[in-house]
């Protein structure tokens, strides 16, 4: 077995490393991560068969209203199978090979995903409320994109003048 050890300026000469992430990330954006997936899962499979979707469809809480309105797609792209991408996505970026990567890229993908989520999930709530009506898986997808959000903003603060 051969062992790597680097002399103390190593990193200063150029060998790209990654700053570590807090210990508690990576198990956090997994649990958000796998939830998201499962909503999104679901939402998906209950856009095709609208029998699938258990959900009130009395009074301001109504699943049906919201995933059937014409804001339930984007370009003829149902929104849950755009979340089911992200989520999938995400779950890429947040794998450890990607967590340990020096790579910026991976970082600002990171970032500029729940971003972009953000992004929808202000979209989508502005859809609600034009609709008068609130579908509350969707109101679980948006808070886990909102939390991977903060999740993510609050490890690149702490990271914060370790990298580049």
């Amino acid at each position: 077995m051969v062992q790597h050890v680097e002399a103390p300026g190593d990193e200063a000469q150029g060998s790209p490393r990654a700053t570590p992430h807090a210990r508690w990330f990576a198990p956090v954006a997994w649990v958000l991560t796998l939830a998201g997936l499962g909503i999104s899962a679901y939402l998906t499979v209950s856009h095709y068969d609208e029998g699938a979707l258990i959900c009130s469809t009395t009074g301001a809480v109504d699943c049906h209203a919201v995933t059937t309105s014409e804001f339930s797609t984007l370009l003829g792209i149902p929104l849950p199978l755009l979340g089911l991408a992200f989520f999938v996505g995400f779950a890429v970026l947040v794998t450890p090979p990607a967590l340990r990567s020096p790579s910026p890229l991976l970082r600002w993908g990171r970032l500029a995903s729940v971003c972009a989520g953000v992004l929808f999930v202000v979209y989508l709530v502005t859809a609600e409320f034009l609709l008068g009506k609130i579908c509350l898986w969707c109101t679980g997808v948006h808070a886990i994109t909102i939390l991977l959000f903060v999740l993510v903003l609050s490890d690149e603060f702490r990271r914060i003048g370790q990298l580049d």
